[in-house]
């Protein structure tokens, strides 16, 4: 009579070492960083470069007032590409000096011209991520009209969430936040100017 070897613990066995094979495998490739493209040293050194390179600085201007002193606003021209180009093209104009702030609220003060000749800019408002902050500069409009700011720009004074997404931001205060809360309705601009 001839003897038939059970060899079915010896392919659980098989089957066993495989499945460890195979979890040591994946186990590797998610731990341990992957070498299979190494960086050339010129990609290396292009990579810690660019890195490395300072930030081109925003714009800012500085708005002189005739009582209170001087506030510097960071304008952001990668969020708001056409205000910020209409609000530099006034300001180096010298369109700002000597106008009043004609709105003073609670919440916001407001300053430029309601009588003007140049063309209304399209609303950035909606790819927009910044908010409506103390501090934060925007573009004023006609209420039932997103596209139609020209000159006219507001400071916020406190969070104003429900103007998020309604009107332009282009930029902030950043020096003489306590003079936007002194700003009374009437006081003068002395002179608007970038700040080199």
């Amino acid at each position: 009579m001839v003897r038939v070897l059970d060899v079915r613990p010896e392919r659980a066995r098989r089957a066993a070492v495989c499945a460890a094979i195979v979890l040591l495998a994946i186990a590797l490739f998610v731990l341990v960083p992957s070498r299979a493209c190494p960086q050339s040293d010129t990609t290396k050194a292009a990579a810690v470069e660019r890195s490395s390179a300072p930030a081109a600085p925003l714009p800012r201007i500085s708005i002189a007032t005739k009582k209170y002193g001087d506030i510097v606003i960071e304008l952001y021209p990668a969020e708001a590409p056409r205000a910020v180009e209409r609000i530099l093209s006034l300001v180096r104009s010298g369109f700002y000096n000597d106008l009043r702030f004609h709105r003073v609220e609670s919440y916001v003060i407001q300053t430029g011209a309601h009588e003007n000749d140049l063309a209304p800019i399209e609303g950035e408002m909606f790819s927009e991520s910044l908010t409506h902050e103390p501090g934060m500069v925007g573009m004023a409009r006609m209420p039932d009209d997103y596209d139609s700011a020209t000159t006219q720009f507001y400071i916020c004074k406190k969070h104003l969430p429900l103007m998020n997404k309604e009107y332009t931001l282009f930029g902030k205060v950043i020096q003489g936040m306590d003079i936007v809360q002194k700003i009374k309705r009437g006081d003068v601009i002395e002179e608007i100017k970038v700040v080199e």
